[in-house]
């Protein structure tokens, strides 16, 4: 729909300002008439001067005139071809612009000759080749078409050309009439010769700075991707890195249990006929603690390892991980009742979980906020929805929050990348909503088990 319109615009315009320029030679007629009243002023006085503004005139009502003409076929030509650098665009545009020119001959007998025009047109296209299509095309053709249509009248007042067909309409013909009886062909000679020169280098050196200028720009944007692919790939790499690090520490930690456990065991049988029984409860207690952080370990280690849990102590420990103290955020969490169990890795979803409040938090800068946390059973899920009145997301940061590495904090950018490889890891889904200035939420929906469970919670840190 962006590019219909994008190119109906220009269209419309087009054909707008070629029926004007059809009509341009009948509306400046009093122009006509001011040009023949200095021609013959100058002819009768001999005066170089009144030929100077006849000839001024004359240049300025005909880059006026092709100028609406060339423009207008051009903005029309681009809207049904969509691509200025193609053989069809070129094709359809010298088509066009001398089916123009031919009209305005037929109609008001301009007698203007066709090979100035051919000249025209090919300096044109030439030119064009170099302007990429980008925001500002339409306004840097028309300055460069402003500069090369003037140069090109200039030509046709050059009385040496007169031989290849330029200035060939009874307007020129007369001027350069004037100029041979009155200069000898001197005056038109050197000062259009020169203007020549001048419009045309400024339309030539125009073209080629905004070319140049095109491609610091395409070189600036090439540079900005390798730049974000390199910070990816980087990211990558030190997440990797970190990761593979805290492998080998965790791995590391069941060297220690296992003895710890062996040790337990021996004073276990040591004291096994012993009436102390804060002793057997205190061993007991230390058992089962090995086994809770085995278990914590084979999580971390191994985030295919999924056990079922009650929804309100996985919530539980979650917040226990919190450090709200010092926030002046008020969480409140609320938990619908006989929810089903659900089937997770605890140590890496708490993490996810975390992850997302976390970023709610430090979004509020210090400030006072809400964050609301939601769970309920939908369908065959179970929804985690955390909802907060922070500053929200920008829309045109939407689809690359969940990108390694991104970040608008300056940091690793570890959380969002993390939290949604560990939801899917769960075959579960994640969405994000976000109005700047008013919210930011995100609802995760988790395959169900079995179990129960509900509860409320209303925690204030202000």
């Amino acid at each position: 729909m962006a590019d219909y319109k994008n190119n109906t615009i220009p269209g419309l315009i087009g054909f707008f300002l070629l029926t004007y320029g059809l009509f341009f030679p009948s509306l400046s007629a009093e122009w006509v008439s001011f040009i023949i009243d200095r021609l013959q002023e100058s002819m009768e006085i001999m005066d170089s001067g009144q030929l100077l503004i006849a000839s001024f005139a004359y240049i300025s009502r005909n880059a006026l005139l092709y100028f609406l003409i060339y423009f207008s076929t051009l903005l029309i030509v681009s809207a049904l071809t969509k691509n200025t650098d193609s053989i069809a665009f070129s094709f359809l545009f010298i088509s066009a612009t001398l089916t123009a020119v031919f009209l305005i001959n037929e109609f008001y007998g301009e007698s203007s000759s066709y090979a100035p025009h051919f000249f025209s047109l090919g300096l044109l296209l030439a030119l064009n080749s170099y302007i990429t299509k980008q925001r500002y095309y339409y306004l840097t053709f028309a300055v460069i078409l402003f500069f090369l249509i003037t140069a090109m009248q200039c030509l046709n007042l050059i009385p040496l050309l007169s031989q290849w067909s330029f200035g060939a309409d009874d307007l020129a013909i007369s001027l350069k009439t004037a100029d041979s009886f009155i200069t000898e062909d001197q005056l038109f000679t050197a000062l259009y010769f020169v203007l020549f020169a001048i419009f045309f280098l400024i339309a030539v050196i125009f073209a080629l700075l905004v070319h140049l200028f095109n491609i610091q720009i395409t070189t600036l944007k090439r540079f900005q991707v390798q730049e974000k692919e390199l910070k990816e790939t980087r990211f990558a790499l030190t997440e990797s890195k970190v990761y593979e690090e805290i492998h080998s520490l965790v791995h590391d930690l069941k060297t220690p249990l296992v003895t710890v456990r062996g040790l337990i065991s021996l004073i276990a049988m040591k004291y096994e006929k012993t009436e102390d029984k804060k002793l057997q409860d205190y061993l007991t207690r230390v058992d089962h603690s090995i086994d809770k952080m085995n278990e914590m370990i084979s999580e971390i280690l191994y985030e295919n390892t999924k056990k079922e849990i009650d929804v309100d102590e996985f919530l539980r420990y979650v917040i226990s991980h919190l450090v709200l103290d010092d926030q002046k955020i008020r969480l409140e969490m609320e938990v619908q009742e006989n929810l089903p169990y659900i089937h997770v890795n605890k140590i890496r979803f708490a993490r996810a979980i975390a992850n997302l409040l976390e970023n709610a938090i430090i979004s509020f800068e210090g400030k006072a906020g809400f964050i609301q946390i939601d769970v309920k059973k939908v369908n065959d899920t179970v929804r985690f929805q955390i909802r907060d009145n922070g500053p929200g997301i920008k829309e045109e940061l939407m689809q690359e929050i969940w990108k390694e590495g991104f970040s608008t904090k300056d940091s690793s950018g570890l959380g969002l990348s993390f939290v949604k490889r560990v939801v899917e890891n769960h075959q579960g889904t994640i969405f994000v909503s976000s109005t700047p200035g008013s919210h930011t939420q995100m609802d995760i929906y988790l395959p169900v088990s079995s179990g129960q469970g509900g509860a409320f919670y209303d925690i204030d840190h202000r």
